[in-house]
């Protein structure tokens, strides 16, 4: 399939736990997106996996293994090459060396069985929700339940909307809906809660969180820290096209040691640095960022050095995945055009 050809990406039947879901499972022909009785091994595998863009490296020599059943996310910051890795292991792109299986075979042959959620997506401006799901399932000549869908998504009170008239939470929900059609074993969703505000993205947590409880296998990328933490169980933390690191978020930020961080506004000539208890420390613009394993100790000496006003406006951050970015690479995540 030459790079860019999307058609494969609509989708079509849903299924899940409630009775409506599971006649339409069954409506569902052979060779579609079905559950496979035989299936074994794990969601996608990976080896070795490049990909240059002419002088650019984007992808160098990533190795991956994600488990069925699982919620797996690539972590690291916009150009890292996390979406060039998911589009390669969509189909979209081919690599230009290594190995990818998935769900056993290759991206070709696992297109039925693999919903995916492109980071970003069109919806046809003049359709209905209804209608969009409609017209999806159609195209690939089966009659899809939008309401159900639709419900699933909660969007049911929006059916009947022209998706022009949506919100961008409401579109990405939409096109969860849509990627969920064909019922696949495994999800891909690239991004899905970039440009939401903080609840559209904590519902979307739930119905990522609702896919993996129906026993499907969901992969997907984010540069948001708390979203890696919320919603995977194994995490790869991914930086100029390599694996910096993986493993399960609380052992990673355990295996570190990291410290927490805490946030307090002082002058310079506080000399927070020579505080007991504090490993690291930061001076910016009226405000000192400490870095240390004993937060108690580092209170009490916050108190006698600053005074109990200064406590108010301390703000102590627990170890994070940032943490363990930080130590992986020396810097922070940022926000580069994604690779």
């Amino acid at each position: 399939m030459p790079e860019g050809d999307l058609g494969w990406l609509i989708p079509w039947a849903p299924r899940g736990k409630d009775p409506q879901f599971r006649r339409r499972r069954d409506q569902i022909p052979a060779g579609s997106g079905a559950p496979r009785p035989d299936s074994a091994g794990p969601a996608v595998w990976v080896r070795g996996l490049r990909k240059n863009y002419g002088p650019v490296l984007a992808v160098r020599g990533i190795d991956l293994e994600i488990r069925r059943g699982q919620i797996v996310a690539l972590l690291g910051p916009n150009g890292a090459g996390k979406t060039t890795t998911m589009e390669i292991i969509e189909g979209l792109r081919r690599p230009d060396a290594g190995e990818i299986k998935v769900l056993g075979t290759t991206p070709a042959q696992a297109r039925r069985r693999v919903g995916v959620q492109l980071q970003e997506g069109a919806l046809f401006a003049d359709l209905t929700c209804t209608e969009t799901l409609t017209l999806f399932g159609r195209l690939y000549g089966f009659e899809a339940n939008p309401k159900t869908l639709l419900e699933l998504v909660d969007l049911a009170d929006v059916a009947e909307r022209r998706t022009e008239r949506l919100s961008g939470g409401q579109k990405r929900r939409l096109q969860l809906a849509l990627t969920l059609c064909n019922d696949p074993e495994l999800v891909i969703l690239d991004e899905p809660t970039t440009g939401l505000d903080p609840l559209s993205r904590r519902q979307t947590w739930a119905m990522i969180r609702g896919l993996h409880d129906q026993g499907r296998t969901v992969l997907l990328t984010t540069h948001y820290i708390e979203e890696a933490e919320q919603l995977a169980v194994w995490v790869y933390i991914i930086d100029a096209g390599m694996v910096v690191a993986e493993g399960a978020p609380t052992t990673l930020i355990t295996e570190l040691g990291a410290a927490a961080t805490l946030s307090v506004a002082g002058g310079r000539d506080a000399q927070l640095e020579t505080l007991p208890g504090v490993l690291r420390a930061e001076y910016s613009e009226g405000r000192w960022e400490l870095q240390g394993k004993e937060v108690g100790l580092i209170l009490t000496a916050l108190n006698q050095r600053l005074g109990e006003a200064a406590l108010r406006d301390v703000s102590v951050r627990p170890p994070s995945l940032e943490d363990v970015f930080l130590a992986r690479t020396g810097r922070h995540i940022a926000t580069e055009p994604e690779a």
